[in-house]
């Protein structure tokens, strides 16, 4: 069974859910725990786009969802706002009595913290279905019939410790009446001289700011400038022995004056070089339809076809 926030969330189709987006959901899912509680549910078979938030301590084996898999879970890790994101995804489930494999899954969980969001999308294009296999099976689907026994067997019995990271967020979604109980068998068992330790208040809890990532940041950062300049070098077209850095100009206004007038002997020289051969492409470009318009003259008035030969002949001749 799963511990679910009773928080619901829109379906979401068409695609998975990039990591950004799935982020914000936890981050919004986390900001609810103290207003709102978690449930206990038996998933059987989401629809696709579905879209919910359970907690579950990463050491724990996730619970069954009512569909059969055919490969096994591919996790990796991402950088999301200066957080850490795992992603766990399956892409062949089927369910009881399906012939092929149509449904994909991706678990997001940000590390360190035990909620985590489930989004089921099913695959649009029939040609990406793959068939059933018994012997490639890596999960059973679950059998409709044995429903009603999971139901009436109940919710788990709540753990005692919270999960790690959550402290008195975790405990918001267990029975209340259970953890009281079992703090007050506690305390009679303590010695006079012992005092239970409290938990830390939200607004001293020193995890999960900014300040967490701040010296790995800095440290990604150079590295990033480091490669950056390293590729650069690699990539260049340019000889790095080859290349000459430009002359130095000192700070005097003699010598930027001097510069400057040689800069602009060079700039005008170039000029100038720029519009000679500016003209004379112009001029040859005038010669040429000189003698283009000339010889569509003469052709106007041949009359047979050896006058269009001997035309033919003397252009070449001239060119």
């Amino acid at each position: 069974m799963f511990k679910k926030l009773t928080t619901n969330f829109a379906p979401q189709r068409g695609g998975p859910l990039s990591p950004d987006r799935a982020a914000e959901i936890l981050h919004k899912a986390a900001s609810l725990v103290d207003q709102t509680s978690f449930e206990w549910i038996i998933v059987d078979k989401p629809v696709d786009g579905s879209i919910f938030v359970f907690q579950l301590h990463p050491s724990e084996p996730l619970p069954e969802d009512g569909y059969g898999w055919m490969d096994d879970e591919a996790a990796f890790r991402t950088i999301v706002v200066d957080k850490e994101m795992e992603i766990i995804s399956r892409s062949q489930g089927f369910g009881y009595g399906d012939k092929v494999a149509h449904m994909t899954r991706r678990r997001y969980r940000l590390v360190h913290s035990d909620l985590q969001l489930m989004h089921y999308l099913q695959m649009p294009d029939p040609a990406r279905h793959v068939p059933v296999h018994p012997q490639l099976i890596k999960a059973p689907p679950r059998d409709p019939a044995t429903l009603p026994n999971l139901t009436a067997r109940g919710p788990p019995p709540p753990q005692m410790v919270p999960p790690y990271g959550m402290a008195q967020r975790g405990m918001a979604g267990a029975d209340p009446a259970h953890y009281k109980h079992l703090a007050h068998r506690k305390r009679g068992r303590m010695k006079p001289s012992m005092q239970p330790r409290a938990f830390l208040e939200d607004d001293h809890d020193p995890s999960g700011d900014e300040l967490d990532g701040s010296v790995s940041r800095a440290v990604a950062l150079e590295r990033y400038k480091r490669n950056h300049e390293f590729i650069d070098m690699i990539f260049s077209p340019y000889p790095i022995a080859s290349i000459i850095p430009p002359q130095v100009i000192s700070d005097t206004s003699a010598d930027r004056l001097e510069a400057l007038k040689r800069q602009q002997v060079e700039v005008g020289e170039e000029m100038g070089k720029l519009a000679q051969s500016n003209a004379d492409e112009i001029k040859e470009f005038q010669e040429k339809s000189k003698k283009l318009c000339k010889g569509i003259d003469v052709i106007k008035h041949a009359k047979s076809l050896q006058e269009l030969d001997a035309l033919e002949a003397g252009a070449t001749a001239e060119l």
